[in-house]
């Protein structure tokens, strides 16, 4: 301003003016007040009043909470400062969304359930509530759920399970396994007499005899009316060239005697001269199958023995009219007839 005055005062002189000498006023310089704190206030100001609408309108299901520091101008909302306030920062617990996942972006299961609740964050004003969104998920009740029952098995089903596993074992060549397991069956099952059978087999074929007739003894004891276990133990013996002992294990009559059962013990009741077993099974044979030339044969010799010739000839005689004969047992029937026949003419001429 004093150069303003200054001018005029040079421009009066020079234009011989008679005005009176102007006086220069005094003008106090103007202090300049800080622009600075009022931009950053103002800035910070709307940063806040802007974040908290973000926040305040954010999806409430993708908010959690997630506490972080950061560097704020403090009373920015409540009270503005003035030019020459001087700027305080602090630090303070506020909330963010979290990075939203494909996961996220899913829709949500009807089970879950979205709570808003009011929550003021540490050093937060207490002017200032934000509503903060929680979401609660609940895990999905499972339609049906699993029920463990514990069920006895019988000893039949025990021991069909281990039969089957005893076949498993034989198909891959597994002997040891085979005799556990049917032993395991035998077990459950005593008087299973298939099993009993089979597993004397094994030991039999292992080698161990005595096992193997010991199997088939006990098995008789449980069941004396039992044919096969009688049939399985004679043919072992005889295998083993024990005709005595074969004919024990077949030596009873039974009501429900085979045509094999009763065929066998004739045969080694002739071998061993038990005429009247032989007797008797071959007399039962020929009345359970009257057309087979083998039994008649069979009685006809054993009638022989015992000296009744008249009922060994008819005997022999119905052999030949019989079926189930081969050449040989013709001959030999024709060879005994002609016996008989040369001991009747010599009792007679004497």
């Amino acid at each position: 301003m004093s150069a303003i005055n200054q001018a005029l005062s040079d421009l009066a002189k020079k234009n011989g003016s008679p005005l009176t000498a102007i006086e220069q006023a005094q003008v106090m310089p103007v202090k300049q007040r800080a622009v600075l704190p009022w931009v950053v206030g103002t800035l910070g100001l709307s940063l806040a009043l802007g974040g908290w609408a973000i926040s305040y309108q954010a999806p409430v299901e993708s908010l959690e909470y997630a506490p972080i520091t950061t560097r704020t101008e403090s009373n920015l909302v409540e009270n503005v400062p003035s030019p020459t306030a001087k700027i305080a920062t602090q630090s303070e617990s506020i909330y963010r969304s979290s990075v939203r996942t494909e996961a996220d972006l899913q829709p949500r299961s009807q089970d879950s359930k979205v709570q808003a609740v009011q929550s003021a964050p540490i050093s937060q004003p207490a002017e200032s509530s934000p509503l903060i969104a929680k979401v609660t998920n609940t895990q999905p009740q499972p339609v049906g759920e699993v029920v463990i029952e514990h069920v006895e098995l019988t000893s039949a089903e025990l021991s069909a399970k281990a039969q089957v596993l005893a076949k498993k074992a034989l198909d891959s060549n597994d002997l040891k396994g085979a005799l556990a397991h049917y032993n395991e069956a035998l077990k459950y099952t005593p008087q299973n007499a298939k099993v009993r059978k089979k597993l004397s087999a094994l030991y039999y074929g292992k080698g161990d005899v005595r096992k193997a007739v010991d199997l088939l003894q006990k098995g008789i004891s449980l069941e004396n009316d039992n044919i096969s276990l009688r049939l399985a133990l004679a043919k072992l013996l005889i295998k083993e060239k024990q005709q005595a002992a074969a004919l024990s294990a077949v030596a009873a009559m039974l009501d429900n005697a085979s045509v094999e059962y009763l065929s066998l013990r004739g045969g080694l009741a002739q071998k061993n001269s038990q005429d009247a077993m032989a007797m008797e099974s071959y007399q039962k044979l020929v009345e359970m199958e009257p057309d087979s030339g083998r039994w008649w044969l069979g009685l006809g010799i054993q009638q022989e023995r015992t000296l009744e010739f008249d009922n060994a000839k008819a005997s022999y005689h119905k052999a030949l009219e019989g079926m189930g004969l081969s050449g040989q047992s013709h001959q030999f029937i024709i060879d005994r007839l002609n016996l008989i026949q040369q001991l009747e003419g010599s009792k007679g001429e004497s």
